[in-house]
């Protein structure tokens, strides 16, 4: 078996960073303010907890004006969260995070969910970068050769 192709994709990659798919429902209808309250209580806490969110400036946009629902995009140095509410009980969370977040990824989670009726419903994390990236960068050391080379 030649394992020369692989071992070449390995070492191509370039893992960046992690992003983070999650689809929520609530057992209530929600509205609006109740969704963009949420993002600015998530965003709040970690510029409060995490020394990287805390010196970076976040920029929100907000789009309501088609349809019944609302699309948040913050926006930052280091990444992206972009929020998409149906205008009922069905939001999807977006979030891209360069290195150093990821363990951010939980909490915030945790804290747009905090006082709501907000349930996860589906969670996908996807390392990115370049290179064809299929590993997280904490799991990838292009120096060390893995056990199956």
């Amino acid at each position: 078996y030649d394992k020369t192709s692989p071992l070449e994709q390995w070492k191509s990659q370039h893992p960046l960073g992690l992003q983070v798919i999650a689809q929520l429902e609530s057992k209530n209808l929600l509205s609006k303010d109740a969704v963009r309250h949420s993002l600015d209580k998530a965003i709040a806490f970690l510029h409060e907890s995490s020394p990287v969110w805390g010196s970076q400036k976040t920029k929100i946009q907000q789009c309501d004006d088609v349809g019944d629902g609302l699309v948040l995009v913050a926006t930052w140095l280091e990444g992206t969260i972009i929020v998409l509410w149906d205008g009922r009980e069905h939001v999807d969370v977006n979030m891209f995070a360069y290195d150093g977040l990821e363990s951010q990824v939980e909490h915030f989670q945790k804290r747009f969910q905090m006082g709501t009726s907000l349930s996860t419903v589906l969670y996908d994390e996807h390392p990115r970068g370049f290179g064809r990236v299929v590993s997280y960068k904490h799991d990838f050391d292009p120096e060390v050769e893995p056990h199956w080379a």
